[in-house]
């Protein structure tokens, strides 16, 4: 599984071309729907990729159900694209999602639901945070008649910020998501279908999926730490996903605001009563100053602003919502059939974008799918 050394660069548009190129239009063959879709997001993860393909390969080789692996090039510009559309698995079909640019983690989660063949859907990462033999166990609770089966992370010791962010979460947000974090989601057509319809930008999908209400399961998983490249989780996305966990499905910040609001309200009734009271009782004693003036001004434009900051964050994404811009932009999508039961690749490069964060394009959904 070694990359062409001669290659740089690629993006998967270029790949798929150079595999058309060698492909008779009749030889292309259609295989079953699979039986589970994992969902695999990737972002300049070359160096990772030969040793999941070899996880990959050997699980596969194990299982009595049909996989379907959907990767989804979050807009690399290393060789991440072109070493997946160059690698088809053996006993899996494969899948390549390339989005325009780089649009975050979970909006290509939801790119790639879109693009999964099978009505059940898992996500799983390239660092391997759980051992790929755990798919079979997510499958087997998915067959059985779950509709969202989650993995508990054990031996997992996160960062102080990390704890914070989850006790948070656990306080403020709530909808039953796990305190100790989740590492692997797999859900069934009913999750998967309300995702599809209701496709949100700035927003955690996650937070969304366990939103839901279904019943959820859970799976004992042994955390393991990423073994090859770095972690493309930068501060940024995580201040971001801060941002977006509250504010999206959280009055918590509001509340907050009209809390504080309140208490300095009292705060401010109180010691001008004092102040008021001082005056009366002995007038010598109150000495007209600016420091206390400058103090409750710089305290008051302090958490005005605070405020402001808050209520901006939801009229943002009111904004966007109004826009109706879409949550990622697919550039090509690359079809590659397992190599034991198929010697071509299907090749196709749609045009049409994300479905949009409106609800205007949604097709009716038939009660008898429920």
């Amino acid at each position: 599984m070694n990359q062409n050394p001669n290659i740089s660069n690629r993006s998967a548009k270029a790949a798929a071309s150079d595999i058309a190129d060698d492909i008779d239009a009749s030889d292309v063959t259609t295989s079953k729907t699979p039986d589970i879709s994992v969902i695999i997001p990737a972002y300049n993860e070359q160096e990772s990729l030969p040793a999941l393909f070899a996880k990959l390969d050997n699980f596969t080789q194990t299982v009595d159900f049909s996989i379907q692996f959907v990767f989804v090039d979050d807009g690399s510009t290393d060789d991440t694209a072109y070493y997946i559309a160059r690698h088809p698995l053996d006993r899996a079909d494969t899948k390549l999602v390339t989005l325009s640019r780089n649009f975050g983690a979970h909006a290509a989660l939801r790119a790639g639901i879109l693009q999964a063949d099978s009505d059940l859907c898992m996500f799983y990462s390239v660092d391997m945070p759980e051992p790929v033999e755990d798919i079979a166990a997510f499958y087997l609770k998915l067959s059985r008649g779950s509709d969202l089966v989650y993995s508990k992370r054990l031996g997992y010791r996160g960062s102080l910020g990390s704890k914070i962010y989850n006790k948070l979460v656990k306080r403020f947000v709530g909808l039953g998501f796990p305190v100790e974090g989740i590492i692997g989601v797999a859900f069934s057509r009913k999750i998967k279908r309300e995702l599809n319809n209701n496709v949100e930008s700035n927003s955690s999908i996650y937070f969304q999926i366990f939103s839901l209400g279904f019943k959820s399961q859970s799976i004992d998983v042994e955390y393991k730490q990423r073994q090859v490249g770095d972690s493309k989780w930068s501060l940024r996305s995580k201040i971001k996903l801060f941002i977006d966990s509250f504010v999206m499905f959280s009055y918590a910040p509001i509340r907050a605001i009209s809390v504080i609001g309140i208490a300095l309200a009292l705060i401010g009734f109180i010691w001008a009563l004092i102040i008021l009271i001082s005056k009366l009782v002995n007038p010598a004693q109150i000495e007209a100053g600016w420091p206390t003036l400058l103090g409750l001004l710089l305290i008051g434009f302090g958490v005005t602003n605070f405020s402001l900051g808050i209520i901006a964050e939801y009229l943002v994404r009111t904004l966007d919502a109004a826009r109706r811009r879409p949550a990622f932009v697919i550039d090509t999508i690359t079809d590659a059939p397992a190599a034991d039961t198929a010697n071509v690749i299907d090749i196709s490069i749609p045009t049409a974008d994300a479905p949009s964060t409106s609800h205007d394009n949604q097709q009716p959904v038939n009660a008898a799918d429920s």
